[in-house]
């Protein structure tokens, strides 16, 4: 077995492995067996697709990964504010998470080829070498520890000059296209923003907003209904939504992903640098929304 065969085969696995968590269900082999049954067919195409996106990444990098990856899934896509994207020094996106194709979408519209992403542990993602330098792969918030590693990695790479795509809420918020309220989780945004912005010099946030990820027909899909928070039934719509267009080999949610970049914060001379941000992340999906509905 080859490399590529042997990091396609725990692609696969790490897939199933996911799906079965998105569901709360217990990882046993019987529980596996179900899910292959259902979504294996879709967990196959999907490892074919990851280790091609992965190839492209390793030759284009992950902007051109992103933009390859793209029509496979959506309609089409677009972004407003891209020249707010700065052309060097340290930068942040820090951007609201409907969760889904997120990272995609913000990425394919990214100029920068220094551009790395905090993730959650997804076991899937790592099995996509050349993808996974890009990478700053977060533990869970219960390991204190290794979430300090992830910040002093974070300084180091933006120290450096580097840019990073974080999500500071840490979990799945509300697609502004259709869902309410998606400025709810505006106030949890991480401090570590605060942290990046004082220990970085000319260190620049740039607040960014995507939307329209998730299709509303996936969202009332009766398989939702497996869990209670929105965010799990997010979780399960993205899985179905995903899954029926891998098994038909095209897009058919006509989804059209929105991406604002917005406002720049920058500078230390702030008494209440994440109460700045908030504001300017509303602001930005004020300005958002006024652009989907237009």
């Amino acid at each position: 077995m080859t490399q590529t065969e042997s990091n396609a085969e725990l692609f696969y696995e790490a897939m199933l492995f996911e799906v079965t968590k998105a569901f709360a269900l217990p990882q046993t082999p019987r529980t596996r067996r179900l899910i292959e049954l259902i979504f294996g067919k879709a967990a196959r195409s999907a490892t074919n697709i990851a280790m091609d996106l992965d190839r492209v990444v390793g030759e284009g990098g992950h902007a051109a990964g992103a933009r390859w990856f793209l029509p496979r899934f959506v309609k089409s896509h677009c972004a407003r504010g891209v020249e707010n994207i700065p052309a060097s020094g340290p930068f942040v996106i820090a951007a609201n998470h409907p969760g889904s194709i997120d990272t995609v979408v913000i990425t394919a519209h990214s100029t920068r080829r220094d551009l790395k992403f905090i993730i959650g542990d997804i076991q899937f993602l790592l099995k996509m070498p050349n993808s996974l330098k890009g990478f700053i792969v977060a533990p869970p918030k219960s390991d204190t520890i290794g979430r300090m590693q992830v910040v002093r990695e974070s300084l180091r790479h933006l120290q450096n000059g580097g840019g990073l795509l974080i999500f500071p809420r840490g979990g799945i918020e509300a697609d502004p296209e259709f869902m309410p309220n998606p400025d709810d989780e505006f106030h949890h945004w991480s401090r570590s923003l605060e942290i990046f912005l004082k220990r970085v010099p000319n260190l620049q946030i740039l607040i960014t907003i995507v939307s329209g990820v998730i299709a509303p027909a996936a969202m009332r899909h009766p398989i939702t209904k497996f869990r209670k928070a929105r965010p799990d039934r997010q979780r399960l719509a993205f899985v179905y939504q995903l899954s029926r267009q891998l098994m038909s080999g095209k897009q058919l949610f006509d989804l059209v992903p929105r991406v604002t970049f917005g406002e720049i914060i920058q500078g230390t001379n702030h008494d209440h640098l994440l109460a700045e941000i908030e504001h300017a992340a509303r602001r930005t999906l004020a300005q958002h929304m006024e652009w989907s509905s237009a």
